[in-house]
């Protein structure tokens, strides 16, 4: 009957190639000897358990009491507001993994079949929540890698409001952006401002579309508020105008709106963050009231 300990060791061979010869060879027994224990007949004794648990990178008592390696930390608050818990964090164990699965496996099959964090604040490698921090991040404000919300920011985002690498959005700011208002160095939307826009409306040093302003190099702000303001006495959609133009326009030529979207985005970032910690910091709690209960 195969144990715990035929499979550790067993996994540790195969993941290094090593024929049981060479294996015994380091722990000074016979091949017959570790083929032995990984068919689950017999036991090392203390001597040799010692090596095994060094080769092993564990502890005697980790392999003698069959616990499997902690892949990843989880903390959840008990306290719940509408079915979610008010701070959910799932943190993989990077060291552990590396450890026990080497760089061969695949990492993404291994992570996806840890626990989704969830919650009021969630964190971790797939995240969901009403703020949410993530590789993969879902929620009404996400920060991820990859991030889906309301107001999202991080690497390749989407969102109502979306702020990213590559973003896509209504409201769309990015390196790379597409929405229906763009603000880029490279973009495709309805209206844009940036260095190369295509759009319908466009203001940027190149600009390509049906209404669009070309403003060349070295483009102060005050240019694109007279282009913004050239373009309301063109035909264009007068749904567009009301709607888009207008008050984009407004929104450069004041301070306060803008200061009102990065308020908010800081704000959410802040709070979120602060959860976050408290959350580290009770994981942190939790797993020295584990060890020390384990001596």
């Amino acid at each position: 009957m195969e144990t715990f300990l035929a499979r550790k060791l067993k996994h540790y061979r195969l993941k290094h190639d090593l024929t049981q010869k060479q294996l015994a060879s380091i722990l000074y027994v016979s091949d017959k000897t570790v083929s032995k224990w990984e068919r689950g007949n017999g036991q090392p004794d203390i001597e040799t358990l010692k090596k095994i648990a060094q080769l092993l990178e564990t502890t005697i008592d980790d392999l003698l009491n069959e616990r499997e390696p902690v892949t990843y930390f989880e903390y959840k608050s008990p306290l719940v507001i509408a079915l979610l818990p008010i701070l959910h964090i799932v943190i993989p164990n990077i060291p552990e993994l590396l450890r026990t699965y080497g760089l061969r496996q695949s990492y993404y099959a291994i992570l996806r079949q840890m626990p989704k964090a969830k919650g009021v604040i969630s964190c971790g490698f797939f995240s969901t929540g009403i703020l949410s921090v993530g590789i993969f991040s879902r929620g009404l404000f996400s920060i991820g890698v990859l991030s889906l919300g309301a107001i999202s920011v991080g690497g390749i985002t989407a969102g109502l409001v979306s702020l990213g690498h590559l973003s896509l959005g209504l409201l769309s700011f990015g390196n790379l952006a597409l929405g229906l208002v763009i603000f880029a160095n490279l973009g495709i939307g309805y209206l844009g401002i940036g260095n190369l826009i295509a759009a319908k409306i466009a203001v940027a040093n190149q600009a390509a579309g049906e209404f669009a302003f070309s403003l060349g190099s070295e483009v102060t702000e005050k240019e694109i508020l007279e282009a913004l303001h050239r373009l309301q006495q063109l035909d264009i959609p007068a749904l567009a105008n009301r709607l888009l133009v207008q008050p984009v326009t407004t929104a450069l030529e004041s301070p306060w709106p803008i200061l009102l979207l990065v308020s908010v985005v800081l704000l959410l970032s802040a709070i979120t963050i602060i959860g976050i910690i408290i959350g580290l910091l009770k994981l942190l709690e939790n797993q020295r009231r584990a060890k020390s209960f384990s001596y």
